[in-house]
């Protein structure tokens, strides 16, 4: 069912009457309330629905920063409208930098409510047509070619967290920051222990940095370079991250869940990718490892 409600939070109850009158004129349902904990509390009770908040920002028991503050920890998607009079244009900028998608000024025009519904009216159903075309994607392949800038890495990593969610949506959302974590932590095992050949007992040592830095710009070291493939279908997603070292011996790692070896710089990547990807094979070499994510939940029996 497409999202069709709309949130109101303004102590002024002719506002609000007008605010509500707008909203169902344009085809949606609304519930209006005098104050944001009120709103918070219908938000939580009906997130699936929601289409769009319209907070105004002073209003007694929580105010709209609160309320858009609260709202955003928990529903960080649901787009949110501050309202605001004059002389309160601080409160705005600090409405937009805690993720407040638009706003108005009061007095606001009908003409200046009706055009915000409708961009988000637009943008949510470009975003489900979306959704229903990547219903019917075979594979879509990416793939990278890294120097050994480690500054790279989070940039590249976000940009496989938004391939990932757009397939896996809500069912991955509770693991997407250990499967960030673990990408991170491959690509600069990449970079650190296999292009620069740098051990991980040397992490241990306080100049571990001037070493990286130095080796870095050695040969054959500084023009080695990480290849990041991934592959990504309706049903799963796969990482294959190889770099131009001479390899290792993947089989002689030490068992990183022995408590003997669990905080020592070597195996923790080992551990994150096996935690949150369903399968992590390295090929012969020990240059290349690939990690597997299903993106469907798995039935589990009773």
């Amino acid at each position: 069912m497409p999202k069709n409600l709309v949130i109101i939070a303004e102590d002024d109850v002719s506002t609000r009457e007008v605010l509500a009158e707008i909203v169902e004129h344009e085809g949606l349902k609304q519930r209006n309330f005098e104050n944001g904990e009120l709103a918070l509390e219908a938000l939580k009770s009906n997130p699936d629905d929601v289409i769009l908040v319209i907070s105004d920002i002073k209003m007694p028991e929580m105010d709209g920063i609160q309320f858009l503050r609260q709202a955003r920890e928990s529903f960080p998607e649901t787009p949110f409208v501050i309202a605001s009079g004059y002389g309160t244009k601080d409160n705005i900028i600090t409405a937009l930098k805690l993720g407040a998608l638009d706003y108005l000024e009061k007095p606001f025009r009908v003409k200046d409510v009706q055009e915000i519904i409708q961009k988000i009216k637009q943008a949510i159903s470009e975003t489900q047509q979306e959704a229903k075309l990547y219903h019917s994607l075979e594979d879509k392949k990416i793939c990278f070619k890294i120097s050994n800038d480690i500054k790279l890495v989070h940039s590249l990593v976000n940009e496989l967290i938004r391939e990932i969610k757009k397939i896996g949506g809500k069912s991955l959302q509770p693991e997407l920051t250990g499967i960030r974590m673990a990408l991170h932590e491959a690509v600069v095992n990449a970079i650190e222990h296999g292009n620069l050949e740098l051990s991980s007992t040397l992490k241990e040592k306080p100049d571990y940095m001037e070493i990286l830095e130095k080796r870095m710009t050695e040969s054959p070291y500084a023009d080695r370079q990480v290849l990041v493939s991934t592959t990504v279908t309706t049903t799963s997603f796969s990482c294959e991250i190889t770099d131009e070292g001479p390899g290792f011996d993947w089989q002689s790692l030490p068992d990183p869940r022995d408590p003997e070896n669990l905080f020592k710089p070597h195996g923790r990547g080992i551990i994150l990718m096996a935690n949150y990807f369903d399968r992590v094979t390295f090929n012969q070499q020990g240059n290349s490892i690939t990690m597997e994510k299903d993106l469907v939940m798995k039935e589990t029996t009773p």
